[in-house]
């Protein structure tokens, strides 16, 4: 399995246990997210209370399991939803396209061009879907460094989350 962390502060970001598109000249990732029940299920293997479960005919004890439906992917990597107009979500764009920019200078070379291309056409799908767009935060809330968007498809249930690839790091687990 391969992590995805950031560049720049190492955070979980995504990993590939999720299937991944790559948009605009493989500068951008994007990966379908699922509503999960999560906690404790109650299954009955029909043998009343004998492994510690209850008959019908008792009344209600014991532990108070709620299940709870989240998000696979902000449940995973704890992302925080946060906020930005267009205004600030361009000049966040700008300073930390030049910082991914300076990273592959320096580490994939062959990758400035194509990130510089796909960038740009990404800043205006950014801005001509703006209200539709949801901005998340990784666990530790840095808000210079990788910022997550989220987004719902037409006939999607959940959001699917858009990942600036060029500013990650595969690591093998």
């Amino acid at each position: 399995m391969k992590i995805y962390v950031d560049a720049f502060s190492g955070e979980e970001i995504v990993s590939d246990s999720f299937n991944m598109e790559e948009k605009f000249e493989g500068v951008i990732g994007e990966v379908q997210s699922q509503d999960i029940v999560k906690g404790a299920l109650n299954v009955d293997v029909g043998a009343g209370g004998h492994f510690g479960g209850k008959n019908e005919d008792e009344e209600d004890g014991g532990v108070d399991d709620q299940a709870q439906k989240v998000n696979n992917i902000i449940d995973a990597f704890k992302y925080a939803e946060t906020q930005f107009t267009k205004a600030d979500y361009v000049t966040y764009f700008k300073t930390y396209a030049k910082k991914v920019k300076a990273y592959l200078e320096a580490n994939k070379p062959n990758r400035v061009a194509p990130f510089q291309k796909g960038a740009g056409e990404f800043i205006k799908w950014v801005s001509a879907n703006f209200n539709d767009l949801q901005f998340y935060c990784p666990e530790s809330y840095d808000m210079e460094n990788h910022i997550v968007l989220g987004y719902y498809k037409e006939g999607q249930a959940a959001p699917a989350f858009v990942y600036i690839l060029d500013g990650l790091k595969e690591v093998k687990m």
